[in-house]
């Protein structure tokens, strides 16, 4: 929303290494203050440290699930004893001149994710295949806000990584490695007591009477009225049947008629795709009018209409009876006052792992090495969740 009506820039990175290294120092402080980050370890350092110290160009490729992972990664900097490059979505930039001002002094750059930032690009590869630094590069390239699955890898990441890679290997005889990283949460306050007041919110917003019913039986209500309200607005009428049928429908209502009218019709079942193409086509007419006045108020409401799309379609919506993990559980309530209240409050404390893993080797004359990463993230962030999740306390379900 922030970029609308404004031409994009390019930012380009910064090489100085004193900032990164005061940041590093609060960097612990911040994300305990900021989201409840009480605990973290960052584990297979040891190898993103063998590629490194062995000359090769480094991408590190994570997963996104929450808002807190591009903080977070910067953890990584601190074990490993070296400072990273990140590519960051151009409107993170434009949330402060602040932000704008730590991003670029630890290494970081901007991309449009919403068109072909082809100067992003050429960066990317060149940080990458000079081994400046590791690169960042989350693969998923948005929030999902799913924590035990993955959304559709973007074929950027294997483009970037290709290119370094013959650049690397036609120059210096050197090679690129990607390294797949899982950021995995673990809950570990007391769960009735963080999730009472927040569903007590969410159903005096929605009109609902409070009763003494088991919380997942509050939020499992509560994501159902949600969903009602949503195809009052947009279908004019409740839909009937499952979740998992009504939200596909909904998404389908709230994309097709922009589609329609952008030009945009896509074959895409990709729902993030869909909406970075809608994306595209919005803030590029909004360079044309006027930044206030009843077409500038009609882009801000396609945008937010693109928005919740793409929320909608992150996450199970399938029925929580079976008993959801505490993690899921919080997931689910976080996402439902994000989408209501614009924000989700702090609890705390969270426990933080990263896991970096084996380096992939990437041959520019072979296929995108993305199919290979999917696997490794896959498997690490299975084996993360069988370790960290857990169950509901009793009482709850």
């Amino acid at each position: 929303m922030r970029a609308l009506g404004r031409k994009y820039r390019f930012v380009p990175p910064l090489f100085g290494t004193l900032v990164p290294r005061l940041l590093q120092s609060i960097l612990p402080w911040y994300l305990n203050r900021k989201y409840g980050i009480a605990q973290w370890e960052v584990r297979g350092v040891e190898k993103l440290r063998a590629s490194i110290d062995a000359g090769h160009g480094v991408l590190i490729a994570p997963n996104h699930s929450k808002d807190s992972d591009s903080v977070a990664v910067g953890l990584i900097s601190i074990p490993s004893g070296s400072s990273l490059h990140i590519m960051a979505g151009w409107h993170v930039l434009l949330e402060s001149c602040f932000q704008a001002w730590v991003i670029r002094h630890s290494g970081g750059f901007s991309v449009s994710r919403e068109g072909a930032d082809r100067q992003a690009v050429r960066t990317a590869i060149d940080l990458v295949a000079c081994a400046s630094r590791p690169l960042v590069i989350f693969a998923e390239g948005y929030v999902t806000r799913t924590t035990d699955q993955l959304e559709t890898l973007q074929e950027g990441v294997g483009l970037i990584a290709r290119k370094a890679a013959a650049r690397r290997a036609k120059e210096v005889g050197g090679q690129v490695m990607i390294h797949p990283v899982i950021f995995k949460y673990q809950f570990n306050g007391d769960l009735s007591a963080a999730a009472r007041p927040m569903l007590a919110d969410l159903e005096e917003h929605f009109g609902l009477a409070q009763n003494n019913s088991p919380l997942i039986k509050r939020l499992e209500r509560a994501r159902e009225t949600y969903v009602a309200t949503l195809e009052q607005k947009v279908l004019d009428a409740e839909q009937t049947g499952s979740l998992s049928n009504r939200i596909p429908r909904l998404i389908e209502a709230l994309l097709a008629p922009l589609e329609q009218e952008w030009k945009r019709t896509s074959s895409a079942t990709n729902i993030y795709e869909r909406v970075r193409q809608l994306r595209t086509a919005i803030l590029g007419h909004s360079l044309k009018c006027q930044s206030t006045g009843s077409e500038a108020d009609q882009l801000r409401r396609q945008l937010d209409d693109c928005t919740l799309a793409l929320h909608l379609s992150c996450g199970d919506p399938t029925p929580m009876a079976d008993g959801p993990t505490a993690e899921h559980f919080m997931e689910i309530l976080d996402a439902l006052e994000e989408d209501t209240r614009g924000s989700i409050r702090v609890n705390r404390p969270w426990r933080l792992v990263i896991d970096i893993g084996n380096a992939i080797p990437v041959n520019p004359k072979a296929g995108s090495p993305v199919p290979q990463l999917r696997e490794a993230l896959e498997s690490q962030l299975a084996s993360l969740a069988a370790e960290l999740n857990q169950p509901l306390p009793k009482g709850l379900s």
